[in-house]
């Protein structure tokens, strides 16, 4: 610190035989501190009262970021899987942005809690088109233009696909109000097995020429 040379007297008081001078601090240590008591009360402001992103926030940004970068890759690799999207489901973030985009592109077909309406019921076990999330994220980049879904890899990115097709595999079982009735086959995801769905017929079993008649099992006495 700098003494003030034009007042060169010590201050009126004593401790234990020790004087002090007054001699003020240089003017840019006093404007930085000023600085930083009024960065405090703006950091304040806008973190712990305004819209400023919490720490968790940010690290949900942060890997949404990740999982985009990573859908990206595997779109173009062609290494989308069930586990890699399966994977999508436990992050927060992505899953509120899918819910979003279902909100914004999806509720016209399949309704505001995908209990179906002109598209098929998404909360139950039957599916048109297969019922694993691959099938899914297919389903969505691809559509089924005979049945009116339309492709929408041409609007949405592979990540945001990739992301509705995670989201979709949690709808199931959520128990909407005023579901519509099953649709397609019954996908068992541990056998990965398909039945009819119910009130559909089974198709018929055809015999080629040549083939042996099928046996019928004899009558019981």
């Amino acid at each position: 610190m700098t003494r003030n040379d034009e007042d060169n007297s010590p201050l009126p008081h004593n401790y234990d035989g020790i004087e002090e001078y007054d001699n003020p601090l240089p003017f840019w240590w006093v404007a930085l501190f000023w600085v930083t008591i009024v960065f405090s009360v703006g950091y304040w402001a806008y973190y712990h009262v305004g819209d400023g992103p919490s720490i968790l926030q940010a690290y949900d940004v942060d890997m949404k970021q990740y999982y985009d970068q990573q859908a990206q890759a595997m779109a173009a690799a062609g290494a989308i899987t069930d586990d890699a999207l399966r994977g999508m489901q436990s992050n927060g973030a992505i899953m509120a942005t899918a819910k979003a985009t279902f909100g914004a592109r999806c509720v016209v077909c399949h309704g505001e809690q995908a209990e179906g309406k002109i598209g098929p019921n998404l909360t139950d076990k039957y599916w048109l088109h297969g019922g694993r999330l691959t099938d899914f994220f297919r389903t969505i980049s691809e559509g089924v233009p005979a049945k009116g879904m339309i492709s929408w890899k041409t609007q949405l990115a592979p990540a945001e696909m990739m992301s509705l097709a995670a989201y979709v595999g949690t709808l199931q079982g959520t128990n909407p109000a005023n579901p519509k009735e099953p649709q397609g086959e019954l996908y068992d995801p541990a056998s990965s097995t398909s039945a009819p769905s119910p009130g559909t017929t089974a198709p018929a079993t055809t015999t080629k020429p040549g083939d042996p008649a099928p046996s019928t099992p004899p009558a019981k006495s």
